[in-house]
């Protein structure tokens, strides 16, 4: 009995990124546990088994995304004093991820806010960390604390982050020169926004 369990579970977690490119491609509000089920090759009735909501799936997917970014982040921070420098290896990092988790940057940037509650709260404490941790090094630019509109540029400036990748792809540049213009675009913003030297 117990390695049926564990057999099913082991499917499960396989198939898991066959759920994350259905909320991705459709759409959170659009996808429901029928179409999860049927996705993952699992009986509609057994769903619930593998998966506890469909809410809890959407956060499980944008809270990974997050801990990784506040992981890679942590590193630059260990590896970098320089602010500036610190600065574009989170950025470097940022973009990097999209390689392997773009349909997640996808679902944190267009459906976190079908999340509610407890959930809603923790992904956006998970986001305004990760804004905090590219707010280091931007203030030690500036020379002081950020303001209220250097707090917006940065949110900003993360939303950029996360949708440029998509933008990329759909701009049909070569991988290496969109990649150079992504940079260019994401220092502009922070030394226009911030008003940085």
């Amino acid at each position: 009995m117990l390695d049926a369990i564990t057999a099913r579970r082991s499917r499960y977690l396989e198939n898991r990124h066959l759920a994350l490119a259905l909320f991705a491609e459709q759409g959170y509000g659009q996808v429901s546990m029928r179409d999860l089920a049927a996705q993952l090759g699992i009986k509609a009735g057994s769903i619930y088994h593998h998966v506890e909501s469909k809410e809890a799936l959407l956060f499980e997917f944008i809270e990974e995304l997050y801990e990784q970014l506040l992981d890679n982040a942590a590193l630059a921070a260990r590896r970098h004093r320089d602010p500036a420098t610190r600065l574009a290896a989170l950025i470097e990092a940022h973009l990097a991820l999209h390689e392997s988790m773009g349909l997640q940057f996808r679902l944190a940037e267009l459906e976190a806010r079908c999340l509610s509650g407890e959930r809603l709260e923790q992904a956006r404490a998970l986001r305004q960390a990760y804004e905090e941790a590219l707010l280091q090094p931007l203030a030690q630019l500036a020379g002081q604390p950020l303001d209220a509109a250097g707090r917006g540029a940065v949110a900003s400036i993360v939303s950029l982050l996360n949708q440029l990748p998509a933008w990329l792809d759909a701009s049909g540049l070569p991988r290496g020169q969109g990649q150079e213009l992504m940079k260019r675009m994401i220092f502009g913003t922070v030394h226009g926004a911030l008003r940085l030297p």
